[in-house]
């Protein structure tokens, strides 16, 4: 390719110039910029634009500035001089929200608010893209970095395509930009009018591509690279997907990830995005995606969240996915493992990408869903005392204050359970917890070590001799051990595992589902084994 060796030949000479020249400074200069050049070169050689470490927003580190500075010295003058002197507009409408455009400079703010863009699809990978944040717009921004006449991968083709059409599906207008809006933009334009136009030849693309901006053309590689893939059917080959996003879940982390998650699963699903409104909550938005023929149905936000969507997958052929975006997300802890703690978004979408289902159990307690505990006592009373303005302003951290305070005023009822088909007996009790799942930080549920939501039964946990907070906090100490080994047969700790169990009280009995306070006269929670399933963490 003739850039290589334009770029090749420039680096060579500055390096034999560097060689002749005594001047000390200048010989620095020469030698400063002949590596560059030959790293571009070495950078088009193999075709890795992430030589640039250009950033999810757009930026380009400082640092790889000032190694390339030479490089972008002259990229930059040559891009101002050419747009200056385009024969055409800088953006144009190729169809309706969808527009076409060389680079964008905050100059151009304002004709991008006339046309309404909310969406910019940044193809470069040797400018610094448009910081739409900085001048106060909400525009959604993603970049797939391409080196100049050169072509993305299939994957990150994919991408673009799927971002694309998931902000127009959503009302919003996208521009596509390049350098000069004349090669890697058009070929990303090309691929997604074939993906949305199937009866259209790659040429009949172009053509209507070229029918706005005449200016728009192909070279030969990135002409070929777009009907091979054309050819193999590539840009219809993508299973739908739908999420429900709780845009106030965890403090409105969906709003923080919406733009990580699109990116990460639109190469690989065709995304349909559900948002619950305080007039329609997940199970509404779960019901209306499988109207709409949704197979796979990933829910965002927390525990509650995850149950309202799943009432809708229980004994059916969809599957669920989990997105843990709550405070506590406990689910998906339970599912995805401790990382989940760490990179919950990441873990997330290499499973659901991954493909690995499961089938797991789930009960219900008084005809409702229940995917992790039913809590009564000190697990009732850490739901009750941590409210949701202390969940948004101290995380997990609120849990454990609400859990100290319950255990600190240490109420206790006397209960009368009912095992299976065993005779009803009476206990006295600060914590009875029956558990379908529960990670290891859901405490209160390990009375017989982290309960195994694939085995058909209920793990039932419940405190005995609960006369002081001392005896509690050791009582917790022993069921945070029994998740790692056996830590020996304690009287005061007793657990069971059942298909169902009836629990009844004097008076109302106060009860926690899934981290949604309850009252009834009674309850009775009966296991319905392996009725859900979802995307879980592959097994090594």
């Amino acid at each position: 390719m003739f850039i290589i060796k334009y770029y090749g030949l420039g680096g060579i000479l500055s390096l034999a110039l560097a060689l002749l020249i005594d001047s000390f400074l200048f010989k620095v200069l020469f030698i400063w910029i002949g590596l560059s050049l030959i790293l571009v070169t070495f950078a088009y050689s193999v075709q890795s634009p992430k030589i640039f470490r250009k950033k999810i927003d757009g930026s380009i580190p400082f640092y790889v500035k000032w190694v390339f500075v030479p490089f972008f010295v002259g990229v930059q003058l040559f891009n101002a001089w050419a747009r200056k002197n385009d024969s055409v507009p800088p953006i144009q409408k190729i169809r309706d929200k969808l527009f076409l455009a060389c680079r964008l400079f905050p100059s151009d703010m304002p004709e991008l608010n006339h046309l309404e863009v909310k969406a910019v699809l940044d193809v470069t990978a040797e400018f610094d893209g448009l910081d739409v944040s900085a001048h106060g717009e909400n525009m959604d921004y993603l970049n797939v970095p391409v080196l100049d006449h050169q072509t993305p991968s299939k994957d990150d083709l994919m991408q673009a395509i799927s971002w694309i059409d998931n902000h127009i599906k959503t009302g919003k207008a996208v521009v596509v930009h390049c350098a000069l809006g004349r090669g890697r933009s058009v070929l990303v334009m090309a691929a997604y009018l074939l993906s949305k136009s199937p009866e259209l030849s790659v040429e009949e693309a172009i053509k209507e591509i070229n029918q706005t901006r005449s200016t728009a053309r192909l070279n030969k590689h990135q002409l070929k690279k777009l009907k091979d893939l054309h050819s193999q059917g590539v840009f219809t080959q993508k299973n739908r997907l739908a999420i429900v996003a709780n845009p106030v879940a965890g403090g409105g982390k969906w709003q923080d990830s919406k733009e990580e998650i699109i990116q990460r699963l639109s190469p690989h699903f065709d995304l349909q995005i559900y948002q619950t409104t305080p007039e329609q909550d997940g199970k509404e938005m779960a019901q209306q995606a499988i109207k709409e023929g949704a197979k796979c149905i990933i829910a965002c936000g927390g525990d509650g969240t995850l149950t309202e969507v799943a009432t809708q997958l229980v004994n059916t052929d969809l599957t669920l996915g989990i997105m843990p975006m709550g405070t506590a997300n406990a689910l998906g802890h339970a599912l995805y493992g401790p990382s989940s703690k760490v990179t919950p978004v990441a873990v997330a979408c290499d499973a659901i990408i991954a493909g690995n289902v499961m089938q797991i159990d789930t009960a219900t307690c008084n005809d409702e869903l229940v995917l992790l505990v039913v809590g009564i006592g000190f697990e009732q009373k850490m739901i009750e005392k941590a409210n949701r303005d202390e969940k948004n302003n101290s995380g997990q951290l609120a849990y454990l204050g609400a859990l100290y305070d319950a255990i600190e005023v240490n109420n206790s009822a006397n209960l009368n359970i009912q095992i299976d088909n065993n005779d009803p007996q009476s206990i006295h009790t600060g914590s009875l917890v029956i558990a379908n799942a529960a990670p290891a930080t859901t405490v209160l549920a390990q009375g017989g070590g982290l309960p195994d939501f694939t085995d058909g039964l209920l793990d039932v946990t419940w405190l005995t001799n609960t006369s002081s907070a001392s005896e509690n906090y050791l009582k917790l100490a022993q069921l945070a051990l029994r998740t790692m080994f056996d830590s020996g047969d304690d009287e005061t700790i007793q657990h069971t595992t059942a298909k169902r169990i009836t629990v009844k009280s004097e008076g109302k009995l106060k009860y926690v589902v899934d981290g949604e306070n309850r009252e009834a006269d009674s309850i009775q929670v009966t296991q319905n084994p392996q009725s859900l399933k979802v995307f879980s963490q592959p097994k090594n």
